[in-house]
């Protein structure tokens, strides 16, 4: 079978997402070849090629509509800033490519609507990039519960730091301030993680969040020097409490925050059932590229008071699974499954499409104080 061909938005020579995680799987997968790339210039586009040792033949462009044109391109990859995804995505899926968008799939619910429907009446093929749930941890922990391990789930917490939004913003992320731009805690850190929570246990039958801006005026920093640069407005939220009621039963509740853990402690997630809970704890709670350990214990048959008092109720024991080599890890399996190969499971723009939906639901929940659906 022959590879299927790349037309990647967003690789750059200076360093990027794409670089850092699509990349290294790309070069090596027998399932794929970068036959194209589009940048803000086509001789940015070159300098990629070049720093990558990319084919020569690699058609560089610096315009979307010349990429989706090529007849040597498969499948468009969209691996630019949130706000760029709508106008970028569009052309492709109109010109009837198959296309990966990194996740937010649009900057709003309107377009991550639009390029759905699109994409639906153009018959193409699509991923979304939720790729928090090739994790081996939050795979084990479907399987687990899906097997009746845990007995009937009670119910789920979780919490996390979600790195951005935190005392500072280094420069290159200041758009991410403004609400407007779509990519925010709330919707990138805290909807990863929230995406691998319903793939556990479901979707949310309701929820009712409270959302908080502690700091609307944050401090631009150089990344290089730490130095801070100057003091900017922030509309984006920094700090979210969901919690709701799982349509398949029990009661959850996720708590994010901007920035990091003081306590070191920057990702947490419990899942407890009536006959066992999983404790899965992470280095970051950006889940979607860091991988947290997964722990069983069993609930005893019948728990005394004595086993509570001195501490020697059952403990959690480490539940095996595969060691990620790094945070691209996830990205890889993704792209194996969208190829029909590995054992990982394609995410697509209608998964996207929920998850945009249940971000309006807290964000409607929480400005009116109100009780949301969005299934």
């Amino acid at each position: 079978m022959a590879p299927i061909r790349l037309g990647v938005i967003g690789l750059s020579a200076e360093g990027s997402w794409a670089a850092g995680s699509h990349l290294p799987y790309l070069l090596q997968s027998s399932h794929y070849r970068i036959t194209a790339l589009q940048n803000s210039s086509r001789a940015s586009a070159e300098k990629a090629v070049q720093k990558y040792s990319l084919p020569g033949n690699v058609a560089c462009y610096g315009d979307v509509e010349s990429l989706v044109r090529d007849p040597n391109v498969d499948v468009v990859v969209v691996s630019v800033k949130t706000p760029t995804h709508y106008g970028l995505a569009k052309p492709a899926i109109a010109a009837k490519k198959d296309v990966f968008v990194e996740w937010p799939l649009g900057a709003n619910l309107r377009e991550a609507e639009e390029l759905t429907s699109l994409a639906t009446s153009q018959h193409v093929k699509t991923m979304i990039g939720l790729q928090a749930r090739q994790n081996p941890s939050i795979r084990k922990a479907k399987e687990m519960v899906a097997s009746g391990k845990l007995g009937g789930i009670l119910g789920t917490t979780m919490i996390g730091s979600g790195k951005i939004m935190g005392r500072v913003m280094p420069a290159p992320l200041e758009y991410e301030l403004s609400i407007e731009a779509g990519a925010n805690l709330v919707t990138i850190p805290a909807m990863h993680a929230i995406d691998a929570l319903c793939f556990v246990l479901g979707e949310f039958k309701d929820l009712q969040a409270t959302l908080a801006n502690h700091r609307p005026k944050m401090p631009i920093v150089d990344p290089t020097t730490g130095k801070v640069q100057k003091i900017v407005d922030k509309t984006c939220h920094d700090y979210m409490s969901v919690t709701g009621t799982l349509a398949r039963g029990g009661v959850a509740s996720v708590v994010y925050q901007g920035g990091h853990s003081l306590t070191g402690n920057d990702f947490y997630w419990e899942i407890n059932g009536t006959q066992g809970s999983l404790i899965l704890e992470g280095p970051s709670g950006l889940v979607e590229m860091f991988h947290p350990t997964i722990k069983f214990v069993k609930a005893e048959e019948e728990a005394s008071f004595k086993s509570f008092d001195d501490g020697k109720g059952p403990q959690p024991e480490e539940v095996k699974v595969e060691v990620a080599s790094d945070f691209a890890y996830n990205v890889g399996q993704a792209w194996d499954a969208f190829a029909g190969a590995g054992s990982g499971t394609v995410t697509t723009f209608e998964d996207a499409l929920v998850r945009h939906k249940m971000i309006d639901a807290i964000y409607r929940s929480s400005e009116k104080g109100t009780r949301e659906t969005y299934i």
